[in-house]
């Protein structure tokens, strides 16, 4: 009869994987055939680590309770055979009222160990009831250690099912990240995808900003507009911008800083982070179930978070490039009309010829010059130097173009004009802004110049036997001070005579080594110059400058005007 009993409880052992159905059978065996008041079976997950996974005639709070065993039970013992004083875990079986401990043993390990209280009657077990157990735990033990691999499998299989979930809704969320280039709406994706995900109450998306961290964005925010300004104080954003992995609240030694979020009930906080800088922060609320963040979530909150920095960053140089086409593109529109400033043509004018070029660093420059025909037999030339470079210097240069012209008259005062034209200038710029000019008229029938040099590289003119002279009467650059008086002076001029104007571009040029051209160069060069034209002298300064330079990006913008006497 105990091997018909024991055969048909191995087909009810192994009949099902399931773990509780097993336990709760090979627990009514014995009780109902032994008339046993009471018993529990516990499970080993861990090596010497039970856990209560079933009970009969016990609180169903010792369910799950776990137990230390370092006791080697080889064999079905009862509980008086154990000394008191031997081990420390006999008191939780005595407490319970168990009378009978066996162990349930596979072929590798023990799995389990089942308690069975006294029998009705206080009827003590005898030899055969003990074989009789023994052999019945023996033959649950193969069917508990299958269900618990099975249990182990289902497990696994629930984490893979839930990892390929994830990984799907990384693709699907990736795609639509990727799909805009609006930060506010990548921003919103993100907050929207994560709460929905983990279901979770609160959250706020921190994003570097010009060296500071700035809260971008938030949804479900308590009502206190004290927690919005508590999240946003310089020191809490400079803690947070520090944090460089998946941090949970409750669990990990905040900084001072960072204890606010425990004030304020958030549970987590993860750093948003590309080419291992951390680039943004995204701070989240509980679940709504009220469950903890498990490595699972810190891990999808993460790959989420830098999915979403990647596709920011991407928006962010997506508009800088945009920025510097329409910059790029104003720049040219500009060059366009500063290019129309300068004269297209030369005046023809009897015993002179006149060339002139202008050569910016930039797209536009602060460098000027032009030639005017007052009368039949007078022509202006003017060349200037507005300081500073680039859309600045451009817009002053244009200034002083239209109040030059507006100034300029036949037979006019040339010390009255540049005092005017001194103090349009100061009027309309700062204290840092001023301009060096040089201007002249030309007397074509008398063959003679009037000259002023406000501040201006004096020109040059050389004769053709080789002779020098500077240009340097005048007075203070034009802006600096207002009513300045300035000198003018009358000039000769021969045939052969060469009037060269060019500003600080050409003689402060540098080579490699940042050495200067400097004047001597130039000098050295007009002294050479013969019988050169003044568009071949300009070709020959440009020649020489490149040759210096040997490949040295040019630092300023280089002007040059040439008037020759013929």
């Amino acid at each position: 009869m105990e091997l018909q009993s024991l055969f048909e409880m191995s087909q009810v052992l192994n009949s099902s994987l399931k773990l509780n159905t097993i336990l709760n059978n090979l627990l009514l065996t014995p009780m109902g055939r032994m008339m046993i008041s009471r018993g529990l079976v516990m499970v080993a997950y861990e090596e010497k680590s039970f856990v209560v996974e079933a009970i009969k005639g016990l609180p169903r709070k010792l369910l799950n309770k776990k137990l230390y065993i370092d006791y080697d039970l080889a064999k079905p013992t009862l509980l008086k055979d154990i000394a008191a004083g031997e081990c420390r875990w006999r008191s939780f079986f005595a407490d319970l009222g168990m009378e009978l401990l066996l162990p349930v043993i596979s072929t590798q390990r023990t799995v389990g160990i089942m308690g069975l209280g006294r029998k009705l009657g206080l009827v003590p077990y005898s030899s055969a009831e003990m074989d009789f157990l023994n052999s019945l735990s023996n033959i649950a033990a193969s069917a508990i250690e299958n269900a618990m691999m099975f249990h182990r499998l289902e497990k696994v299989n629930r984490q893979l099912d839930k990892k390929v979930q994830e990984l799907n809704t990384l693709f699907e969320i990736g795609q639509e990240l990727n799909s805009t280039l609006d930060r506010e709406k990548i921003v919103s994706l993100l907050i929207y995808a994560i709460m929905g995900e983990l279901m979770v109450n609160r959250s706020y998306v921190f994003l570097k900003e010009d060296g500071h961290f700035k809260l971008a964005s938030h949804r479900g925010a308590r009502g206190e507009a004290t927690d919005l300004e508590v999240m946003q104080g310089k020191g809490f954003l400079k803690s947070l911008g520090r944090i460089s992995s998946p941090i949970l609240v409750n669990e990990t030694e905040l900084t001072r800083n960072l204890k606010v979020m425990q004030r304020l009930g958030l549970a987590m906080a993860a750093p948003m982070r590309i080419q291992e800088e951390t680039k943004g922060v995204i701070v989240l609320g509980e679940k709504i179930n009220r469950q903890s963040f498990t490595p699972d979530d810190l891990e999808f909150i993460a790959t989420l978070s830098n999915l979403a920095m990647t596709s920011i960053e991407n928006a962010r140089l997506f508009e800088e490039t945009l920025e510097k086409q329409r910059i790029e593109e104003e720049l040219s529109i500009a060059r366009e009309i500063q290019q129309r400033l300068f004269p297209r043509t030369y005046p023809e004018l009897p015993g002179f010829e006149i060339f002139g070029i202008n050569l910016p660093s930039r797209q536009v420059g602060g460098d000027f010059f032009d030639c005017i025909v007052l009368d039949p037999e007078h022509v202006a030339i003017t060349i200037a130097d507005v300081s500073g470079k680039g859309i600045p210097a451009a817009l002053l240069m244009s200034n002083l173009q239209a109040g030059l012209h507006s100034l300029i008259a036949p037979h006019a005062d040339i010390s009255q004009m540049m005092v005017k034209l001194n103090n349009l200038i100061y009027a309309h710029t700062t204290f840092d802004k001023f301009i060096t000019l040089f201007y002249a008229e030309v007397d074509i029938k008398e063959k003679s110049m009037i000259y002023v040099n406000a501040g201006h590289n004096p020109p040059y003119i050389s004769s053709s036997n080789g002779e020098l002279r500077t240009l340097e009467t005048g007075g203070l650059v034009l802006g600096m001070m207002p009513n300045m008086k300035y000198e003018i002076e009358k000039v000769p001029l021969k045939c052969g005579d060469m009037l060269l104007l060019f500003t600080d571009g050409v003689t402060e040029a540098v080579d490699i080594n940042r050495k200067q051209f400097e004047e001597w160069r130039l000098e050295k060069l007009l002294s050479r110059r013969r019988n050169l034209s003044g568009r071949e002298l300009i070709d020959k300064v440009i020649s020489e400058l490149n040759a210096f330079s040997k490949g040295a990006p040019q630092a300023d913008d280089i002007t040059m005007l040439a008037l020759k006497v013929i």
